[in-house]
């Protein structure tokens, strides 16, 4: 291997490890924003399952369980509230995240690119190498013997 070639290996091994840390972090800012759409589609459902018991009790006269079903609505939509400022925080790292991770691949590939033309530029000298030699050959046999 030419000396060239191994330092952009190593170079290469860099961009490698560099481009898996900003696809993990990619990763975790992503995972923190599906945590807070859980969350809210957890509060969601508790307000929707509560409108539901709610207008039950209603119907049912039965006034505790009807307060009750009213103050679960006021506080999953209170949670709500607070969990939509979080999400867009959240939601907001995405897009560095991503032109992070995408600048760290293209580096990466960039790198992959050029051992990739160093090693076509090499079999190409070998293979130029190989004809001169085999040429040489032919005509230094040529040479020794006269043609008949």
């Amino acid at each position: 291997m030419i000396p060239r070639e191994k330092r952009l290996r190593r170079l290469l091994a860099i961009r490698r490890i560099g481009e898996e840390q900003e696809r993990r972090r990619l990763r975790s800012v992503l995972a923190s924003v599906a945590e807070v759409d859980s969350a809210l589609d957890v509060q969601r459902q508790t307000m929707q399952a509560a409108g539901e018991a709610s207008a039950t009790a209603l119907r049912q006269g039965n006034l505790h369980e009807w307060l009750f079903t009213e103050a679960q609505i006021e506080v999953a939509g209170w949670n709500r509230a607070r969990l939509a400022p979080v999400r867009q925080e959240r939601q907001a790292a995405v897009g560095p995240a991503t032109a992070d991770f995408i600048e760290r691949r293209r580096e990466h590939e960039q790198v992959r690119q050029l051992i990739k033309d160093i090693q076509s530029e090499q079999q190409v000298a070998d293979d130029r190498r190989a004809q001169a030699a085999a040429d040489d050959w032919f005509l230094a046999r040529r040479v020794r013997r006269p043609r008949e």
